[in-house]
């Protein structure tokens, strides 16, 4: 298969942070977020338009379903990266299904992940992507944009309200499920979500002590309850701005 499909190419790769390719995604996701919050009315029609919606998700599931058939085809290694274990690559394809069933208050529960995990995912200055401009990057971006965004469409489009209850359960699920996935780090030497025992993630507002596991697990989770936090706010403002 073409070069530009090839998902090896991504082990010795790394786009440096606050290097162009890196701003550029940056900004990217920045003018995408001003212009959904400037065309609200429209987003809110789209939203509506169930047939749209419903065809957008199933294209973006058979996106999701190609870059998975691509990490099998290329026998990318270690074999634990070939199932979608960590967070962005579960809700990839949780969110689009609860979308498609109409599952709203599932979806509001799980919006605070995803919001977080896209955002976390252009910030973290230890991030790793595939050959700028292959296959991979691309995916990356578009999976990250569409976890960042789709919460505050769909906000917007469906207007629920939130409550500091469901954000304290949503908070209290996504610590059980990190700790589970910290267990099956330590049991088979994985590195889910960062948090196994090989983790070569740098973060500069963190220690480097508090990147190498064990103790990744609760610098991560310190870190993980301000970005729910924070997308709780936000969510918050968006209500209120109705």
């Amino acid at each position: 298969m073409h070069e530009f499909f090839d998902l090896t190419e991504h082990t010795d790769v790394r786009i440096p942070m606050y290097g162009t390719t890196h701003l550029i995604t940056v900004i990217g996701l920045l003018l995408l977020l001003l212009i959904t919050l400037w065309q609200k009315d429209n987003i809110k029609k789209i939203v509506a338009n169930r047939r749209f919606i419903k065809s957008f998700m199933i294209g973006y599931l058979l996106l999701e379903a190609f870059y998975w058939s691509l990490i099998w085809g290329y026998r990318i290694e270690p074999l634990y990266e070939r199932f979608p274990g960590h967070l962005c690559g579960g809700l990839s394809i949780l969110m689009p299904i609860l979308i498609l069933a109409d599952k709203q208050n599932l979806f509001r529960f799980f919006s605070y992940w995803s919001i977080s995990a896209g955002f976390i995912s252009f910030a973290n200055p230890g991030f790793v992507f595939y050959t700028p401009w292959g296959w991979g990057f691309i995916h990356y971006v578009i999976r990250h944009y569409f976890l960042f965004l789709a919460p505050i469409i769909f906000q917007i489009g469906w207007g629920y309200t939130h409550s500091y209850k469901v954000l304290l359960r949503s908070i209290a699920a996504l610590a059980v499920w990190a700790f589970i996935t910290f267990l099956i780090d330590w049991a088979i030497g994985a590195n889910y979500n960062e948090l196994g025992p090989n983790n070569p993630l740098e973060v500069p507002f963190l220690p480097a002590s508090f990147t190498v596991w064990p103790w990744s697990f609760p610098s991560f989770a310190v870190v993980g309850v301000i970005l729910l936090h924070l997308a709780y706010l936000g969510f918050k403002w968006l209500e209120r701005a109705e």
